[in-house]
């Protein structure tokens, strides 16, 4: 696979790690479409042990963001938090629908800081 070149100026945080230092942290992330549908992770290993050990901060520390790739090399934070129920129960739907519920909180809105992160 021919790697795409970044012609973009990114962030110390998001710049992506050379070839030769790691592999790409490459992680695509598919939303539901509507209820019952189906979700969707595609990534490398490099990227699913990532998300894994991000996952895993998340569980010790509450909140993490960390930097990942699509195949476009365009890098992209990932937020993740550990919600009690009763903060969960209150998020807006996942669905890429648009589809109508009352007012309802959105993933970034029950963020608390500081943020952790696996990235250097």
């Amino acid at each position: 696979m021919r790697q795409r070149k970044n012609t973009h100026v990114l962030k110390k945080e998001q710049q992506a790690p050379s070839v030769e230092e790691e592999p790409y942290p490459f992680c695509h992330l598919y939303a539901q479409e509507s209820w019952h549908g189906e979700a969707y992770i595609s990534a490398t290993r490099a990227g699913l042990e990532k998300l894994r050990d991000a996952i895993n901060l998340t569980l010790e520390k509450g909140n993490t963001k960390n930097t990942f790739w699509p195949n476009d090399l365009e890098g992209y934070d990932l937020f993740i938090n550990c919600l009690e129920e009763e903060d969960f129960n209150t998020l807006s739907l996942p669905y890429t629908l648009n589809i109508h519920q009352p007012e309802a909180n959105q993933p970034y809105d029950l963020l608390k800081k500081p943020y952790y992160t696996l990235d250097e």
